[in-house]
């Protein structure tokens, strides 16, 4: 049904984190998310479809219709000191703020029935530039995260306000306020392009903060082909700006030799 959660499994799960990896800049969430959930062999147990979602249908390669989705799923710990997870990905955020505010409700609402103890949003911090080692930066809830986010790397403290907009920053406020302590985790990213590089550096906190394993291998394959796009996509943008007289041609090797 349009706006309710089909929950057509239960899941198994003792005081859960949940784990929010929505499209957003970079789609780094996202690409985190999925990878995460990929590689733990995660368990979908539910569906939401809102009619605040984007007015469109996706058309996969074999043609069939993917429709606008927000989907969950759970993990349940396999080792000491490992926790059971719910996360929830997708392809889509809702496209107006009242949709927004109704999404992380019903997210939220679907948390609580299950007893989450803490949230985790993943997602991308612009920076308008092509980095080769994103930092990581942090927003908490609660002061208590912060000495631990430090200790690895991860850039908390700023010179001025900011913001985080979309369901990642409405989970943790609206989290708060229902009790359930957060962290915003968000990696740079240029925002030109789907930013699997940064996920990766996102990953690596987040695993590291709740005790699990993950193989990256797929997911640096997927950064260097990202790489070698851009790469291609900048030497084409700028042999166009050379054809058009914009910037000067670089000299070839035979010309540097003679540079005085």
């Amino acid at each position: 049904m349009i706006g309710e959660i089909d929950i057509f499994r239960e899941p198994d799960v003792d005081a859960p984190v949940m784990i929010e990896g929505l499209p957003g800049i970079g789609h780094v969430g996202r690409i985190a998310a999925r990878h995460l959930a990929s590689e733990l062999g995660v368990k979908k147990f539910a569906t939401l479809h809102l009619n605040s979602f984007s007015p469109h249908v996706l058309i996969k390669k074999s043609g069939l219709i993917q429709t606008m989705k927000n989907d969950f799923y759970y993990w349940k710990a396999q080792e000491e000191g490992q926790r059971d997870l719910i996360i929830v990905t997708g392809n889509t955020q809702s496209t107006t703020p009242e949709g927004q505010y109704n999404l992380t409700e019903k997210i939220l609402d679907l948390g609580m029935k299950y007893g989450v103890q803490e949230i985790y949003t993943l997602g991308g911090l612009g920076i308008g530039r092509i980095v080769d080692k994103p930092k990581v930066y942090g927003a908490v809830t609660d002061r208590s995260y912060i000495p631990r986010l430090k200790e690895m790397d991860v850039i908390v403290e700023r010179e001025s306000v900011g913001q985080i907009i979309g369901i990642s920053g409405l989970l943790l406020g609206i989290g708060k306020v229902r009790g359930i302590p957060g962290i915003c985790l968000m990696g740079e990213t240029s925002g030109y392009y789907l930013d699997p590089n940064s996920a990766q550096a996102v990953l690596d906190v987040l695993t590291r903060l709740l005790e699990l394993e993950v193989d990256m291998t797929r997911l640096q394959k997927r950064a260097k082909a990202t790489e070698m796009k851009v790469a291609e996509a900048q030497k084409m943008e700028r042999k166009m700006m050379e054809d058009m007289g914009m910037v000067q041609r670089e000299p070839s090797d035979d010309q540097m030799r003679y540079i005085g």
